[in-house]
């Protein structure tokens, strides 16, 4: 299954209550910064749903 970032929910890099923890837990590279947005690589997710259930502001879902 592929994940979905939530542009309303997610406070991008700089607001994020987590400091970007997406992006710092996972493993596979599937979410990386871009231009301080967060952006998904799909083919490189591994649905481990780390990010998932890491999220502080619960923007991120599977779809």
């Amino acid at each position: 299954m592929a994940i979905q970032i939530d542009s309303d929910k997610c406070g991008h890099v700089e607001n994020c209550m987590g400091g970007g923890i997406c992006i710092k837990i996972c493993e596979q590279g599937a979410i990386v910064e871009e231009n301080g947005d967060v952006k998904i690589i799909p083919d490189n997710c591994d649905d481990c749903d780390l990010c998932i259930s890491n999220c502080p502001n619960q923007a991120i879902m599977k779809i």
